[in-house]
Parts: structure tokens; C-alpha cells; sequence
């Protein structure tokens, strides 16, 4: 027994041992560095020399040291250089010069950072990567030091090894060059020049890069780079990848990108370009990806724009471009052509554009997309689904519709999407879903069917519905069921529709014969009635009528004039939220300061009473009315509301019951017929901040208090 428990608590002991062994293999023993076994790597922090890590760290991070004082050379960091280290990251330390010798000892290195190194004399830099052993390293990263230029000659004592990444990203050069020795540089594969003031690159006329990817993304280049040489070759045979982001291109055409013939991916998001021109992808023979989005100022799509015979992909999503309108008469784009020229375009992304729903537009521009798999018509302002509009896109599998106004479409509208696998109606103003809202077949085929926040009404008419997403296995979305809930009657709201239950007798469907007989017989019934009274009292309906017009002529003819007193308000304040600001802290103060008393909705309208009954309500109590116009009050529904009452009133009592004022100048694209005919009938007062605003308010207080002058109505 006593051998047993001994052999028990030498297990135990040891067992104790080698988990503290294990968990002491984690530490890194010194305070402000953190170490990870499982990633090979150690971090640290808040130093002033640089510690012994554990062997297992072959990824070591010095971020936020203090090594302003420090002579930073191979003695410095001896500490570490006997790890197997790959990778080695300088951060925010404040060195300010380096050893030649600083980096002898870093045999292993694949990869070198140096960031947030503001005070780091670049020379001293550049002459410690003389001593760089090459044999592994392949990616240097001298990001966000914010350097405003380096050495000449910085990687040359690098050539003809294996680095295959330079990032400067994050730096300030306003310009690169690419000497000849670069050519030495067989590996290099990306360079990454991306947020510096870089206007221009100079390649020399002997250069002949390796490199398939250049990232020059958010610099100041205006006009694209050329990678031409003197006999028309190109510098950059084997670029694949060109990244031209957030610069300041204001135009493009197709020499741009001549001697570039194994590009396959541009990038111009972000840019300041106005127009795109006839051919401009058309010099590029190996393209597969155009990423040309947030271009707000783009006005017009020449037809021959896209053509391109290898383009596959087209990302062209959040440009604001208006799809739907025509300027001076002269289309934007052309709906037929804009994709003729892409036979091989097979993913194109609308997100965020203005599309049309009428009949014949956006077919025409679908005419030719045979070879189309994926398309996103994302917020677009869809409003119809015309069975046309799709009919030529057989090979689709997945569309994109998400965040429009679509609440219904025919059942062939889908019929000939013969491989579609992905729908995404997602927040649109679908109420009810039926068995032919899509054919049979394409319920069999589909994997992803996302109907999530839509509005749906259960009734009986979505009792298919409801049965349908219980037993399906179609993928409905990771918020289903969440997000399928019913909106409409409102006894309903907010029940999920996979828990709608309707009985059975409350969807018996009546014998559609005998409603119709009863409707009939009652409107027979309903105009014989009609007959018999007219022919019984057509006297006492001419006299009614009679009556009827005397008291229209007395209403409107005859009533005396009204004045303010005989109102609790002098004028009834119409403007929209977005110019509460000046409607609060200007009109109202100065008016009420001139014993001038507003009828203002968010101070005297009752809680709890519909909006539409307080504006009645108030508006007879209130003298005149004020409309304080914008672009933003042109765009609001309750405005137009609130104007179209008003028209009523400024038709019975005449123009001055009316003020207008235009505290901001109405666009074209915002004015509606309504404001138009009620600024070309009344005379409006115009607010401009400065000299005249004087003038402005006294113009404002007389209009007010001048009396109304309704003149008696003729019979």
C-alpha cells in the first residue's frame, strides 16, 4: 500500500511539474513583454534596452520603446540575434541613427519593419542594409516613418537576392524613381507606395521591372504613369496589378495604359474623373478586373467605355451615377452599347448607382450579358422588375437586390436564370411571396433565397409562404427566422411569419360565382333605388341644391374679411428638420421678439394625435401660413404634404395668406411641380446672411401684418 501511494504522489509531483514547465514555456520572464508559444512570437513594450526572449520567438515586435539615447547597433541587439529570428518589427521606438552593423546577426530574417520611426536617420538606414544577409529575406516594410525622401541607392545593396515585397506606405515622397539597378531586383514582386504626396514616377529609360504589383493608392498623381521605353516596350512586362486609388486622375483615355500586356486588375477608385471615354481599356489584352468606384463626379459613360474582350469583372458600384436621367437632352450613356463590348463580362457590381425601371433600359443594357454569373444591383432605386429586364442572362447564378422598392414582379421575370443558385431581396417592400412567384424550377435549384426585412402582410395570401420557409432547405440567411416578421395588419406586427396560424376557416375561399352574383344584384338593387327617389323627389332635390349653392356663395363671397385678432396665431411655421437650426435660433427669436406669435409643430401640436389632424388643427387656428424652403424641404414628403394644403389655402384666401421665403436656393433635380407653381403665383422673400439682412426682416414683419385682401366672389 505504502508503494502504491508513493508511486501516486511521485505521479502527482510530476505531473505538477511538467505543467508548470509547460506554462513557464509562455513566460517570457521579463516585465513589459508578452510572448506567444503558438505563434513563435514575442512582443514588447515600455523598454529601454531589449531583453532575453524565450528561443521558441522567431517573431519579435519592439513597439514603443525609448531608444532615443541608445547606440543601436549589433551589440545592442545581441539579446535576441541568437533566436532563429524571421521576423524582426521596429515600431515607434524613437531611434534616430543606426549601426552600420545592426542587422549582421539577423541570418534567418524573411521579413524587416520599420515603422513610426520619424526621427530615424534614413542614411544610417540605408548603409545598415549593406550588411543584411539576404539568403532568406524577402519583404521590407518602411511604413508611416513619414520620411520626405530616401537614399538614391537605399535597396541596391539588395539586388539579385530573394526579396519579393518593398512597402514605403504611409511616408511623405512626392516622387519616385526607378533607376536602372532595380532591374537587378529578378524576385521583386510588389511595391507598395500607397498615402505619400507622390505626383509622378520616373522609370529609366533601361529599366526593366519584375514587379506584378504597384500600389500607388490616396497620392497626388494626376496623370497615369507610362511604362513605355523609347522603341514603345513596355518597362513592366509582367505587371499584373496596378492600384490607382484616391489619387487626382481627372481623365482617362487609352494610351494611358499602353505597354502594360500582362495587366489583368486596375484600381481608379476614388478619383476626380468626369468622363470615361470611347476605348479606355481597350490597349490592355490580359484585363480581368476594373475596380472603378466612389467616383462622384462622373457625368457621362461614353458607349465604347468598357470594351475589353477579356474584362471578366466590373466593379462599378458607389459612383452615384444616374443610370435614369438624361443632360441637355443628350443621354449620359448609351443602355445598348455600355456592355456590348464586354462579351466575357461575368461579375458586375451597380451598388449604389441610379438605375431606371422602365420597360426597355435596363434590358437593353443586359442585352448582351450571356456570360454573366454575378450581378449586384444594390441599392439602385428599383422600384419594378419587368420580366425583360433579365431575359438574357441564362447563365446568372447570383443576383443581388437588396435595399430597393421592389414589392412584386411577374412569374417569368426569373424563368430563363436556367443556373441561378443565390437571390438576395433583402429590404425591399415585398408583402406576400406566392407558389408562382418563382417557378418550380428555380425553387429546386436555389441554395440562398435572403427575403429577410421586408414588410410581409399575413393574411391567407402568405400561407404558401409560410409553408414553403418551414420546410424548404433553402438557405434564408443567418437572421432568419428574426428578420421574416409580418408588418401588416397590425394586430400582427412584429409576429414572426414562421408562426403565423391562421385556421382554416378563416382562409375558405369563397365560390368567386356567387360573389359576383351578389355584387351584381346589389348594384341593380342600389340604382333602382337611386331611380325610384329621383323621379319621387327631384323637387326637393332642386331646392337642396339650390340651398347648396347659397351656402357656397355665402362662404365664399360674402364673408367679411379676417385679421389677426380673430386667430390665436399670427402664421403657422412650415419647414422641414434639417433647417430647424436657423428656423430656432433666428426666425423664431426675432419674430416672437416683434410680439409676433408662431405656431411652431414641435412646441404646440398635441402628443399623441396623428400629425395630419394636428396640422388642420393648427393651421385654422393660425392667421397666415410660413414656408421656409430648401433643397431639403423640396425632398421631404411631409413638406409637399404640408405645401399641398397650403396651395388650398392661398386659392381661397388669396396670395397674402402666404409668405414664402427661400432660405436656400431649390435645385432642378429637387423641384416639384407643386413648389414650382406656388413660387410662380407668390411673391417669396429671399434670406442671404450679410448686408440686406436688414432689409430681409422688415419685409418679413410687414408681409405678416399686412391684412388680407380677398376680394367678394362673382355668382
Amino acid at each position: 500500500m505504502r508503494q502504491i501511494h508513493l508511486m501516486c504522489l511521485f505521479g502527482s509531483v510530476m505531473q505538477t511539474v511538467n505543467t508548470r514547465i509547460n506554462t513557464t514555456e509562455n513566460v517570457c520572464f521579463v516585465p513589459h513583454c508578452t510572448c506567444n508559444k503558438k505563434q513563435q512570437s514575442a512582443t514588447c513594450t515600455g523598454l529601454d534596452y531589449i531583453p532575453h526572449v524565450p528561443r521558441f520567438a522567431e517573431k519579435i515586435e519592439l513597439t514603443h520603446n525609448n531608444f532615443s539615447d541608445v547606440n543601436f547597433s549589433r551589440w545592442f541587439v545581441s539579446n535576441v540575434t541568437n533566436n532563429n529570428i524571421q521576423e524582426f518589427k521596429l515600431i515607434g521606438n524613437s531611434i534616430k541613427y543606426v549601426k552600420n552593423d545592426v542587422f549582421v546577426d539577423f541570418i534567418y530574417l524573411k521579413s524587416l519593419a520599420i515603422s513610426d520611426e520619424k526621427q530615424l536617420n534614413v542614411t544610417s538606414l540605408s548603409d545598415a542594409l549593406v550588411f543584411v544577409n539576404t539568403t532568406h529575406l524577402k519583404q521590407i516594410h518602411l511604413y508611416s516613418n513619414y520620411w520626405k525622401d530616401i537614399p538614391f541607392n537605399i535597396f541596391k545593396t539588395i539586388s539579385l537576392r530573394k526579396v519579393t515585397s518593398i512597402s514605403l506606405e504611409e511616408n511623405h515622397l512626392s516622387l519616385f524613381t526607378f533607376p536602372d539597378w532595380y532591374t537587378e531586383l529578378k524576385n521583386l514582386k510588389t511595391i507598395n507606395l500607397s498615402k505619400n504626396n507622390i505626383i509622378g514616377l520616373i522609370l529609366y529609360d533601361n529599366v526593366k521591372l519584375s514587379v506584378e504589383n504597384i500600389d500607388l493608392t490616396r497620392n497626388d498623381i494626376v496623370h497615369i504613369p507610362s511604362f513605355c521605353d523609347k522603341m514603345n516596350k513596355s518597362k513592366v512586362p509582367k505587371l499584373r496589378r496596378l492600384i490607382l486609388n484616391g489619387n487626382a486622375i481627372p481623365y482617362l483615355y487609352p494610351k494611358c495604359f499602353s505597354c502594360m500586356p500582362s495587366l489583368q486588375s486596375i484600381s481608379l477608385d476614388a478619383n476626380r474623373l468626369t468622363v470615361l471615354r470611347n476605348n479606355t481599356f481597350s490597349e490592355l489584352p490580359q484585363l480581368k478586373k476594373v475596380f472603378f468606384q466612389f467616383n462622384y463626379q462622373l457625368k457621362t459613360i461614353e458607349p465604347t467605355a468598357f470594351n475589353s474582350t477579356s474584362l471578366i469583372s466590373l466593379h462599378f458600384g458607389y459612383n452615384n451615377f444616374r443610370f435614369d436621367k438624361t443632360k441637355n437632352n443628350n443621354s449620359r450613356f448609351n443602355a445598348e452599347q455600355i456592355f456590348k463590348h464586354t462579351p466575357s463580362l461575368q461579375c458586375l457590381d451597380l451598388t449604389n448607382n441610379y438605375l431606371p425601371s422602365d420597360k426597355t433600359t435596363l434590358g437593353l443594357m443586359f442585352a448582351h450579358s450571356e456570360e454573366m454569373k454575378n450581378l449586384v444591383l444594390q441599392t439602385v432605386g428599383l422600384r419594378k422588375l419587368h420580366p425583360n429586364f433579365f431575359r438574357n442572362l441564362t447563365s446568372l447564378e447570383k443576383i443581388i437586390l437588396q435595399g430597393n422598392f421592389i414589392n412584386s414582379w411577374a412569374p417569368e421575370t426569373f424563368a430563363n436564370m436556367h443556373s441561378i443558385k443565390y437571390i438576395n431581396l433583402k429590404n425591399n417592400l415585398i408583402h406576400a411571396l406566392n407558389k408562382s412567384s418563382l417557378p418550380e424550377n428555380i425553387l429546386h435549384q436555389l441554395e440562398k433565397l435572403y427575403l429577410a426585412k421586408n414588410p410581409f402582410t399575413c393574411t391567407c395570401d402568405l400561407m404558401w409562404f409560410r409553408n414553403w420557409i418551414r420546410t424548404t432547405k433553402v438557405d434564408l440567411s443567418s437572421d432568419f427566422p428574426q428578420a421574416y416578421t409580418c408588418n401588416f395588419p397590425a394586430e400582427m406586427r412584429g409576429r414572426l411569419v414562421i408562426k403565423y396560424n391562421p385556421t382554416p376557416e378563416s382562409c375558405k375561399q369563397s365560390d368567386p360565382f356567387i360573389v359576383i352574383a351578389i355584387i351584381l344584384s346589389s348594384f341593380a338593387f342600389l340604382v333602382i333605388i337611386v331611380i325610384l327617389l329621383a323621379y319621387k323627389g327631384h323637387t326637393y332635390i332642386r331646392n337642396y341644391c339650390y340651398i347648396m349653392r347659397l351656402h357656397r356663395l355665402r362662404k365664399q363671397g360674402y364673408l367679411r374679411l379676417n385679421n389677426s385678432d380673430d386667430f390665436e396665431f399670427h402664421a403657422f411655421v412650415v419647414y422641414c428638420d434639417a433647417d430647424r437650426e436657423w428656423v430656432h435660433s433666428e426666425f423664431i427669436k426675432r419674430l416672437e421678439h416683434e410680439q409676433i406669435k408662431l405656431c411652431v409643430h414641435h412646441r404646440e401640436f398635441e402628443p399623441g394625435v396623428p400629425i395630419t389632424e394636428n396640422i388642420d388643427k393648427y393651421m385654422n387656428k393660425s392667421w397666415k401660413v410660413v414656408i421656409i424652403m430648401s433643397n431639403d424641404f423640396a425632398r421631404s414628403d411631409w413638406c409637399q404634404w404640408e405645401c399641398d394644403y397650403v396651395q388650398e389655402r392661398r386659392r381661397r384666401q388669396g396670395k397674402d395668406a402666404c409668405v414664402l421665403i427661400m432660405l436656400k436656393a431649390i435645385d432642378a433635380y429637387h423641384m416639384t411641380s407643386g413648389i414650382r407653381s406656388l413660387l410662380h403665383t407668390t411673391p417669396y422673400l429671399r434670406y442671404k446672411k450679410g448686408i440686406g439682412e436688414a432689409l430681409f426682416w422688415q419685409a418679413v414683419l410687414n408681409t405678416l401684418r399686412r391684412p388680407l385682401s380677398v376680394p367678394p366672389m362673382a355668382i
